[in-house]
């Protein structure tokens, strides 16, 4: 077991004795200071739900309104690029299906957060701030719909520094989002009235981390909202090349856990997800990238402590800018996990979604 895998180990056995209260910012977790002992509680989902509902749409408010149909291609890897990727799996995983999306539509692309609404439907946001509504059958996505972000005040999200949405979670139909440049968490009802949905701000997020700024171009990749309904929230990069993650209290700020997030050598943080297990589990998903101009883009999937619960995108394999991440708990005691790349609105790349399911 690697460095990595050590301090990834560290995360899940601190995620299955409980939640604690956030730490200052580059504390350690657990130092027992004044200052935790007197933290204040996280924000709760249960506690928020009704005030996010009311704030987010009108009484008015049609269901799904403002999402437009989307002409949408799905089409399957061959043999070839589905062997190839097949071949990097660990023993017992599977691969589900992996696909290549395309549309004529501009306003198709820059999926970069990824989220299940329910089991028949894919969520996903766009770097432009833009809502992607997939159905699923089975595994696969299939008819899409889309529209865009619009903030408090009902207007559209405007501008890279309003629109860069970039982590994504869902809950009974309310979608958080986490923006980079103007670090924030937003919620938006979109189960009631869609595109619609006006946004309900939760909390604004750290700009610097151990006393260093962080570029407002490695902000909140990742986002979650734990089975206990708490938000976490994990930045791409900070000072020395650490992603850390961190809780919104109930108070509505953000506080740093004092725990980075368990970056492979090379790869920083992008998506994370969190689900509880038939067994009341919780399991905690994490997808890291890493790109340079000799190996191109690189993923690493992790869904566990061991060398054996992780998965390698890389060269030879039809891989992307990965950047979103949906799982789902399956009846048979399986993981079912999605990503999907960020192809940037650029004809050089692609927007892929591959689906894996694999053993606990």
């Amino acid at each position: 077991m690697n460095r990595s895998l050590h301090a990834l180990s560290a995360i899940w056995l601190l995620a299955l004795s409980g939640c604690t209260a956030p730490a200052e910012a580059g504390e350690p977790a657990g130092a027992g200071t004044p200052e935790q002992a007197a933290a204040p509680a996280l924000w709760n989902f249960e506690a928020s739900e009704d005030a996010i509902r009311s704030g987010s749409c009108d009484e008015s408010g049609a269901p799904m309104r403002g999402l437009l149909p989307l002409q949408l291609s799905v089409v399957a890897l061959n043999a070839k690029q589905a062997g190839v990727l097949t071949a990097r799996l660990p023993a017992g995983a599977s691969l589900a299906g992996a696909w290549e999306l395309t549309s004529p539509d501009p306003n198709f692309g820059g999926l970069s957060g990824l989220a299940l609404e329910d089991e028949t439907t894919l969520f996903a946001i766009t770097d432009a701030g833009g809502w992607v509504r997939f159905g699923l059958d089975g595994a696969a996505p299939s008819a899409a719909t889309v529209g865009y972000m619009r903030g408090a005040d009902g207007k559209f999200l405007s501008g890279k520094t309003e629109n860069d949405a970039e982590g994504l979670t869902m809950r009974d139909g309310i979608a958080f989002v986490s923006f980079e440049r103007d670090f924030r968490i937003e919620a938006f009802d979109t189960g009631t009235c869609g595109a619609s949905a006006k946004a309900v701000e939760i909390a604004s997020l750290p700009s610097t981390y151990r006393g260093g700024g962080i570029d407002s171009n490695e902000g909140p990749e990742a986002l979650t909202l734990t089975p206990a309904g708490s938000l976490r929230f994990g930045f791409e990069g900070a000072t020395g090349s650490i992603s850390p993650l961190g809780d919104v209290t109930g108070s509505g700020t953000a506080e740093w856990s004092g725990i980075p997030a368990a970056n492979p050598d090379g790869f920083a943080l992008v998506a994370m997800d969190t689900i509880r297990l038939a067994g009341g589990e919780t399991r905690e998903i994490y997808l890291y990238r890493a790109f340079d101009p000799l190996r191109g883009a690189r993923s690493v999937l992790v869904w566990g402590p061991d060398d054996a619960d992780r998965l390698t995108l890389s060269r030879p394999v039809l891989t992307d800018n990965f950047e979103g991440l949906a799982a789902r708990a399956l009846e048979t005691g399986d993981l079912r996990l999605w990503i999907v790349s960020d192809n940037n609105f650029s004809k050089t790349q692609r927007t892929l979604i591959y689906a894996f399911d694999v053993p606990l």
